[in-house]
């Protein structure tokens, strides 16, 4: 979120030219050239008030784009934004549009300032000098539509992905800025909810007449904007709304058409000039069954009954052998909240199950349980053989498939590898390839055969070269995700746990998730993913 500093808002004139937040800005765009996308030139003009969607591959420089006219980024080396007639690469402009804008970035962290719900929503109206009783009143109403079942005193960090999301939108909305900025600002959330969501905030932008710019891979939502249009090869090409599905369709995450051809098919198409494809889905050949069928060893099967807001779904049957990891009857608290109460569940080999749930149901607590990165208040862990403590008990020595007695906790987390929720919280490295490198280098192997591992982690991920020596903070986040799962394929662990892969993945990017997992199961190895209903 975008912020003024805490001495230069007292003055009623201020008060009076802020606070309300009507009629929305012009933003005209004139040459500007990307950091990242070589060759980029972009051209544009959107009018106040008007609801504008931007899609594109990842990669395609749509946050970027949207840091540029926030101010947080200056382009390379040219390029010319006017807000209104006000430059955000001039420190007095940018002073001034610092109170027009409000920013949701696609990471709901870089969005928070304080760490609690109940501090941040009410920290920008005050900078703003905005009366008592208006703030209480947006938060009244926001907190009613979005903040359903959220502790609004809880650890910003101990909420779930989509509960961050859901709390940074209502800080950015608190500010009732001229200019709203959402970078896929849903990515968190099911798809049946993140639409209630996105449909509400474009409908509180239109009674503000806000000037909103929403980058987002879903054709449903963007279609309701007046004007659509895609980014690739570093230009904006505006989209007929009727070829919104076809664009998001066929855009590839490497390197999209150049802007002829792309407008010759409607924005859409190959890399390389190969056309259009069709690309079956992998994951049609598995078999759905629910954990009710009691198919996995001698492993409780009251999963659904006993802990009903999340379900554990066997998507595709396992080999009849030794459990990799068996979860029986754990329960986790968070304070005076039990996330996860008696809940059972065994993965095997061969095996593909989806955790499914809403948010805040405990999907990505389960799946630190299955790490060795939380442990459960009460109940039994087991991965690879081994039993894990409780929160609070000392480890005791064990035989396992490990092979050897009790593990380390970094074995137990190579054995199954977790990929989080929030890419960011995984990659720190200098560049891509050292980030994925970490973990073998970790694992005892030489730097050579280290960075092998690496480079085909990155290839099975269809990471280009071209982004391996570059810095992670650097990519688009649909590119650290990937980055993110390469870091812990290279690991080969025998459990793949997958924490919301395909949040903000291109159509391209969801297709390799797919193939990674059917390829993984079809290994004799197994699979967890979190899914949202």
């Amino acid at each position: 979120m975008i912020y003024i500093s805490l001495c230069s808002v007292q003055h009623n004139t201020m008060k009076q030219s802020f606070g309300g937040g009507r009629m929305g800005l012009d933003i005209r765009i004139k040459d500007l050239q990307l950091h990242h996308v070589p060759g980029s030139r972009i051209n544009a003009q959107f009018r106040a008030g008007e609801i504008v969607g931007i899609a594109g591959a990842n990669g395609a420089g749509k946050s970027e784009l949207l840091r540029m006219i926030a101010g947080i980024l200056r382009p390379k080396s040219m390029g010319e934004i006017l807000i209104d007639g006000l430059d955000p690469f001039h420190g007095r402009d940018l002073e001034k549009l610092h109170r027009r804008i409000g920013f949701a970035q696609q990471s709901p962290k870089d969005t928070m300032v304080f760490s609690r719900m109940i501090q941040d929503a009410p920290f920008g109206p005050e900078n703003q000098a905005t009366p008592p009783e208006v703030i209480r009143k947006r938060w009244e109403g926001l907190k009613e539509r979005l903040m359903t079942g959220i502790p609004e005193d809880q650890p910003f960090e101990t909420l779930s992905g989509g509960q961050q999301q859901k709390a940074a939108l209502v800080s950015v909305l608190m500010l009732r800025s001229k200019i709203l900025l959402l970078d896929e600002p849903t990515s968190m959330l099911g798809r049946r909810e993140g639409r209630e969501v996105e449909k509400l905030l474009l409908k509180l932008a239109k009674r503000s007449e806000q000037t909103v710019l929403l980058v987002s891979h879903d054709p449903e939502i963007l279609r309701q904007a007046d004007r659509v249009f895609l980014l690739t090869d570093g230009e904006l090409m505006q989209l007929h709304k009727s070829e919104v599905e076809a664009a998001l369709s066929h855009i590839r995450s490497e390197k999209p058409k150049s802007g002829a051809d792309a407008q010759a098919t409607g924005g859409s198409g190959e890399s390389g000039g190969s056309g259009k494809t069709t690309i079956a889905n992998p994951l049609d050949q598995f078999i759905y069954e629910t954990q009710s069928s009691p198919r996995v060893l001698s492993a409780p099967t009251e999963t659904l009954t006993a802990n009903p807001s999340v379900r554990w779904v066997m998507m595709k049957r396992p080999d009849l052998a030794t459990p990799l990891i068996v979860l029986k009857d754990v329960s986790v608290r968070f304070g005076k909240k039990n996330v996860v109460e008696h809940f059972s569940a065994a993965v095997c080999p061969g095996g593909y199950y989806e955790l499914t749930g809403g948010i805040g149901s405990g999907k990505s607590t389960l799946c630190k349980l299955m790490n060795g990165t939380l442990f459960a208040k009460s109940g039994e862990v087991t991965v690879g053989g081994v039993r894990l403590p409780m929160a609070g008990q000392k480890r005791k020595s064990a035989f396992g498939l490990f092979g050897k007695k009790m593990p380390g906790l970094g074995e137990v987390r190579r054995f199954a590898g977790y990929a989080m929720q929030s890419p960011e919280d995984q990659l720190f490295e200098t560049s891509v390839i050292f980030d994925v490198m970490y973990g073998p280098l970790r694992a005892g192997r030489a730097a050579m055969e280290a960075r092998q591992d690496a480079e085909s982690a990155l290839r099975e991920l269809e990471v280009p070269e071209a982004l391996w020596d570059r810095r992670p903070e650097h990519l688009s986040a649909g590119e650290q995700r990937r980055v993110a799962i390469a870091g812990i394929l290279a690991m080969q662990p025998q459990v793949l746990i997958l924490d919301e892969p395909y949040a903000g993945l291109d159509t391209q990017g969801c297709r390799i998730i797919d193939k990674l997992i059917s390829d993984y199961v079809n290994q004799g190895r197994a699979v967890v993913m979190t899914r949202h209903v």
